[in-house]
């Protein structure tokens, strides 16, 4: 029964990813297709999703105490699978009223946002199956499902908005959700009933536990340089779509295309590297070093993206830059999460890694709003109209790595 549930979770997460990313190239491509001329707007479509999901996954997550996992994570996928088709309606709105096919644009986002506690609930449905000394290969289950439905989401969703057209692209997205609420209808059992205790080692967070963990001397500040460096890959996502347009001259239809084959060749560098690399090169260096090393390659890609078609020629620019991207990231986030668990005691890595996790989450929605306003407002028409983003955001990813040099010897993995 154990096996048989993860595996079904495991697919789960993974369609539901898969979902997910199919938007992720084209969401600012609907912004211009219903009529979004402000570049600020248009990079609001993202952090819609993120600052929704921020607020409402540790509620869902509280229900399914009391209700049960399986009723929650089915209501989850239906608002998800809902947003889609909201998304896909909106296109036939545009001749009829242009204002209303834009609310629900962003309103699909949103609704996905509340009921994107899908994640969180599924980390909650293996606590419930694993014992502790389990737990974390059951965790990677959802890691590894996370990083390969990336892999193919943009990259289906760039070859549906290319081939087919944009109009496509929701529907794509939820023939796979409701493939996830198929399985999770028919096939998952229920892992936890009213009155049962809370699995010791459940990943949640909520605002006292946030405040409580960023107190922290050591813990908070790796929480903090986690954050920092997640606002500013978060600014680059949500961005990458609109600079690969303008800076290679592309229509909405035909970027759609490039931008998901970028996004999956990032999504396979990662894997790559978080698949099999990682063990060897954590051995070699230790946490602490590719926590330096990994901010430092985001800033240098980040330059390079910024500099795509003035400097270099925007192919080089975006693929130079986005392999630089994909292997500072893959480098950074499970160094800095695994120096986060080792310096937290065993009775406590639920509540300081269900802090990170939200701080993350947060990281996701703010960071595109500060990144789309530099985006839409400075430098325009000077010859680097996309390019601030990218800079300023390759200098906070400096910042980070020369933190993470200053506080070396604290961050380093305590002797036991």
């Amino acid at each position: 029964m154990k096996k048989s549930s993860l595996l079904t979770i495991f697919l789960i997460v993974f369609i539901d990813l898969v979902g997910f990313g199919i938007l992720l190239p084209n969401q600012q491509y609907y912004g211009e297709t219903f009529g979004i001329h402000n570049v600020f707007f248009l990079t609001l479509i993202g952090p819609a999703y993120s600052i929704f999901q921020f607020i409402f996954a540790p509620i869902l997550g509280k229900w399914s105490d009391r209700a049960g996992r399986r009723p929650v994570l089915i209501i989850s996928q239906l608002g998800t699978l809902i947003g889609f088709l909201l998304l896909f309606a909106a296109h036939f709105v545009i001749p009829l009223n242009a204002n209303l096919a834009i609310f629900l644009l962003y309103f699909s986002r949103v609704l996905d946002g509340i009921s994107g506690g899908n994640i969180s609930i599924a980390t909650a449905y293996i606590a419930d199956i694993t014992k502790p000394e389990e737990r974390a290969k059951g965790m990677g289950l959802i890691g590894a499902a996370f990083g390969i439905g990336f892999v193919f989401g943009p990259f289906i969703g760039g070859v549906v908005g290319k081939h087919l057209g944009l109009h496509w692209v929701p529907i794509a997205a939820a023939l796979f959700s409701a493939t996830a609420l198929t399985l999770t209808f028919f096939t998952l059992p229920e892992s936890h009933h009213p009155g049962d205790p809370d699995p010791e080692g459940l990943r949640r967070y909520n605002a006292s536990t946030i405040f409580h963990q960023l107190a922290r001397p050591i813990i908070g500040m790796l929480i903090l340089m986690s954050f920092v460096n997640g606002f500013a890959f978060a600014g680059m996502e949500q961005t990458f779509s609109l600079i690969i347009q303008n800076r290679a001259k592309l229509s909405a239809q035909d970027a759609s295309g490039y931008c998901g084959y970028l996004f999956g060749g990032i999504g396979i560098i990662i894997a790559f590297v978080q698949g099999g690399m990682i063990g060897r090169l954590t051995k070699a260096l230790g946490e602490a070093t590719l926590a330096i090393i990994g901010p430092l390659l985001i800033a240098i890609g980040l330059t390079i993206v910024g500099l795509a078609g003035i400097v270099l020629s925007p192919w080089t620019g975006f693929i130079l830059g986005s392999a630089f991207l994909a292997f500072g990231s893959s480098l950074f986030n499970p160094s800095i999460q695994s120096l986060v668990s080792r310096h937290a005691s065993s009775k406590e890595q639920g509540e300081v890694l269900g802090a990170f996790q939200g701080m993350a989450s947060l990281a996701r929605g703010v960071g595109p709003l500060l990144a789309g306003a530099l985006y839409a407002y400075v430098w325009i028409n000077t010859g680097y109209e996309g390019a601030a983003p990218y800079f300023f955001s390759a200098a906070l990813c400096l910042i980070v790595t020369i933190w993470a040099i200053a506080a070396r010897k604290k961050i380093a993995p305590p002797a036991a």
